[in-house]
């Protein structure tokens, strides 16, 4: 079971098929990103994962729990679904800080989840 598991999730919005019977697993510390053209449906994926979109058909699990399972689910898992939801002019440590203050997180959070982030870059040999 990996951190992230994805099984046959399907996503219709009227008569269009936006997710179709997709499937794969996210290891534990991994790092990962959608890469695709607009409408190809990486930002409802993303939806139906955290549960701000039910899908039509398939499951999906984090940590072998539903998201909605979590009783105070942004202590566990983070998510940026939509960059203008950060301020243009604030760094990442800042715009963190702020989230780990409003959601009850200690502060060291914010250098662990950074390190960790630059880490998995430097990892996959992308410069930081």
């Amino acid at each position: 079971m990996g951190a992230i598991d994805v099984s046959g999730l399907t996503k219709r919005y009227g008569p269009d098929i936006v997710v179709d019977d997709l499937s794969f697993s996210v290891e534990a510390g991994q790092v990962t990103g959608f890469l695709g053209p607009n409408g190809a449906g990486k930002t409802t994926t993303m939806r139906m994962i955290v549960g701000l979109a039910a899908p039509d058909r398939g499951t999906v699990t984090v940590a072998g729990r539903r998201y909605a399972d979590f009783p105070v689910p942004f202590t566990e898992v983070g998510t940026l679904l939509d960059a203008g939801a950060v301020h243009g002019g604030r760094k990442a440590y800042d715009h963190l800080l702020a989230l780990a203050a409003s959601n009850g997180l200690p502060r060291r959070r914010v250098g662990e989840v950074l390190a960790r982030t630059r880490d998995s870059i430097e990892y996959q040999g992308v410069a930081a």
